[in-house]
């Protein structure tokens, strides 16, 4: 068990095969096969980090198509518990909200950092979202929220199955947490 109480992540559990060095000594190495997988999980955390970056610049440029791209059909949004959305097409109503369209084009939303969990197709990416806007010359935080979305590889790239925002100082919001600690 890890420090968290939770298994150590599958990169950490590697069988290695002996290897002698210089001098006699006997070491592990890791396989070829099992630094292919290592790498293949970065490129995956790193593939899901970018996804979501690229939610942030969607909505920000006002592109509708592009942002519920994002998600798959059948994608779930659950926003302060009060804001829900179901399918890709229901998502285009973020980047058209009259809420999200009075903010454009002074916002910025600054997405990350996340604690990404990768369970072969599976993933789930949880951390912060900020939304900064800019009125009568100064930037200020709009809205910052901590979010859970859960993500499956799909037709050869990660999907948003589901996402669950909660504002910063909500009661709620602390379940959100806790399942990443």
């Amino acid at each position: 068990m890890g420090f968290n109480g939770k298994p150590p992540t599958p990169f950490r559990l590697c069988r290695t095969a002996p290897t002698r060095l210089p001098g006699d000594m006997e070491t592990t190495a890791p396989t070829l096969e099992q630094l292919a997988a290592r790498i293949e999980r970065l490129e995956d955390e790193r593939a899901i980090q970018a996804h979501l970056i690229r939610y942030g610049l969607a909505v920000d440029s006002n592109s509708e198509i592009e942002a519920s791209l994002l998600y798959a059909e059948d994608t779930h949004v659950d926003i302060d518990a009060s804001v829900f959305m179901d399918g890709r097409d229901a998502t285009r109503g973020i980047v058209a909200s009259p809420l999200h369209q009075a903010i454009l084009p002074n916002c910025a939303h600054v997405m990350g950092p996340f604690v990404v969990d990768i369970d072969g197709t599976r993933a789930t990416a949880t951390g912060y979202a900020t939304v900064y806007v800019r009125e009568d010359g100064e930037v200020k935080v709009w809205r910052q929220s901590f979010g859970r979305w859960e993500l499956e590889r799909r037709e050869g790239r990660w999907q948003i199955t589901k996402r669950v925002s909660r504002s910063t100082g909500r009661e709620d919001a602390a379940a959100l947490f806790k399942a990443v600690l």
